[in-house]
Parts: structure tokens; sequence; C-alpha cells
């Protein structure tokens, strides 16, 4: 199933403008909060209505501004799974799921009631109220309430955000594979890149109601090409840098001189390094290697992170070392070693415009 969505709605403090394709694959929506990913699946859905542009599911047309076509959300073929799962207090689940069957004959709305309970496991708690389930099975419940329709198109507006640690890693599982037999286009919206990476095969960046990055997961994460991109993916060095040759920079604020490996791209305005890929040098390595002080760290609990000053430095360098390299011999009872020569790799350095 395919979704065209070509649309504008002025919003405060900017304009939504959103302009993507997508067919038959999962695509994560990512971005800081109010920037308009959530608005963007409002609008596909039929609850808000843009001002101009179009929106057309699976070839079908359900917006259209020019031509006066403002398709009703029922009607659209979204399923629709909110944040805070929106079930009725007042009514089981069984009555939850068949409210939205209502249009179809009580012998076959209470079977198919019974066949969706069934699949995701929730037919032994039918008669249950949402106050009376755990977070858990309230997901489930409206997930089976959203997929007894036969969408053609999934969007999941930040399923996880209101869950601790341990039941997000949990219920992120159940989703998924209660998702996996569904082939058409899932729309996943997010500020949380891990999430976003697991879940999803491609990426919309969104900033200020605009896409400013799109791309499948594993090229936007190599190469985000912005800055907002580039932080939203997690990368914690960011800085502006100047040309001194073919192959050289200077980083003003890191105060290093660095070598690059690959054409700078014309517009590009600054450079980066993932906080991991920082390293001690190997042997015989001598570029772009560097004596640094260590002048903090903080632990958490699966890694160390490093926070890196030569005498010129102006904004320290995060360097992160994972306790599963082995590199943390005695974490969490880390000693810092006060100065360290550490290789910034040429071939990792990604080039970014503003």
């Amino acid at each position: 199933m395919s979704i065209e969505v070509a649309i504008k709605k002025r919003l405060k403090g900017f304009t939504l403008d959103i302009d993507f394709t997508a067919d038959n694959t999962r695509v994560g929506l990512l971005g800081a909060s109010g920037c308009g990913k959530s608005m963007t699946l409002k609008c596909i859905a039929g609850i808000e209505k843009p001002d101009s542009g179009h929106i057309i599911i699976n070839g079908r047309t359900v917006f259209d501004s020019g031509r006066h076509i403002n398709v009703k959300p029922r009607e659209r073929g979204c399923g629709f799974l909110f944040q805070n799962y929106a079930l009725f207090p007042n009514m089981t689940i069984a009555e939850n799921i068949g409210i939205v069957l209502h249009k179809i004959p009580k012998d076959e709305r209470l079977k198919r009631t019974r066949e969706i309970l069934s699949r995701f496991e929730i037919i032994s708690i039918a008669d249950r109220k949402p106050a009376e389930l755990s977070g858990g099975q309230q997901q489930r419940a409206a997930l089976a309430r959203m997929m007894v329709l036969a969408p053609e198109i999934i969007m999941l507006d930040e399923p996880f955000s209101a869950l601790d640690f341990f039941l997000k890693q949990q219920i992120e599982t159940n989703v998924v594979q209660l998702l996996s037999d569904f082939k058409g286009t899932l729309l996943f919206v997010s500020h949380n890149r891990d999430e976003v990476y697991r879940i999803c095969d491609a990426i919309r960046i969104i900033s200020d109601g605009t896409i400013c990055r799109s791309g499948t997961c594993a090229d936007i994460f190599a190469d985000p090409e912005n800055v907002t991109a580039a932080r939203l993916t997690g990368c914690k060095n960011i800085a502006s840098f100047s040309r001194t040759g073919n192959r050289t920079i200077f980083v003003r604020d890191w105060g290093l001189e660095l070598s690059v490996h690959k054409d700078i791209p014309a517009a590009a305005t600054h450079v980066g390094i993932r906080a991991h890929y920082i390293r001690p040098p190997l042997p015989g390595e001598t570029e772009n290697c560097f004596d640094f002080t260590i002048r903090s760290f903080r632990n958490s609990p699966f890694s160390v992170s490093e926070y890196l000053e030569t005498t010129e430095t102006n904004v320290p360098l995060d360097r992160e070392i994972s306790v599963d390299t082995g590199n943390v011999l005695r974490h969490p009872d880390y000693e810092m070693v006060q100065r360290q020569r550490l290789c910034i790799p040429a071939d990792e350095l990604i080039f970014l415009s503003d």
C-alpha cells in the first residue's frame, strides 16, 4: 500500500510543509517535540485539515484542496494508534473493538471481534475495562481495535513515550511482532532515534515543519548531510570549520587541524564525528592523532563518556566508550586518566550543511 503526501498547514510559529511518498515500507518521522510530526499524521488521518495540497492513499485521493476533496476519517483506510491509546473508558475491551464494526451485522461483528481478540492474545480480558488493564494490555487492545478494520496504512504516534524503560522494551518487541504480518506502509512518529532505527526501514527527518533529510536508516546515520539531522541521529560532536588545504580543515572550537579523505561538499559549513569513533591510535598511526586532557567523565550503566580538551579547545569533544568493547575494564569504578593520545579517524568525519 502506498501513500503520497504533499500538504501545507499554517501552525503557530511555522508552516507545516510536508512532501513525501512511501510504498509498502516502515517510515520513521523523526524530529524534536513540536516540529509537526504528529500533525502530519492527523492530517493524513483526516483529524486535521491541511490548508492546501493533496493526500493519496493506495491510489485513492482522500484530500485535495484544489478539487475540494476531503474524505471523512473513517473512510480513509488509516489505522491510527494515539499516544494515550484513546480507548473508551466506560466500555469493555470487546465493546471498544466492536464499536468500530458497528456498520456490519451483529453476528459478523461478534465473530471478527473474537478473532482479533484471539489474534492479539487478549481474549481473556475481553470483559474488562481499560482502567483494569496494564499499559501493555491497553496497547494490545488499541492495536487490536486498529487492526480489526484491516487498514491500508498504519500510523503510530509515539506509542512508547509514556512507558518506563523496561516496559518500553517489552512492548516495543510485542508491537513489532503483532504487526509483522502487515505488509503495507507504516508511519512511525518518534523523537527517539534508537526506536526509529530498530523499527523502520526509512526515515524522514522533520525540522520546523519541513523534511530536511530523507533516506534509508543506514544512509542517514552514515551521512546525515545537515546539522539538524546529525543532532537528531545522535552526533554529539559538531563544529564549524575552515578549509586550509585540499585535504585539510581547521576546527576552531576543537583547536584542531584535521586531515580528510574525501571531497568536502561545497555547501558544507560544519564537520562532525560520532563519539564512539574517537579511539586510541593503531600501531604506527599518526594522522589526526592528538594529546588530549580528559577534563571530566560521566558514567552510565553500559558506557563512559569522556570530555576531551587540548590547550586550544573551546568546546570539549565527547568520547563514548562502550563497556562491551572491553575498553572500560573497571566500569563503573572507571578511573579517569588525565592525559591520553587519541585519534579522530579521517574516514569517520561527516560534513554537514547548516
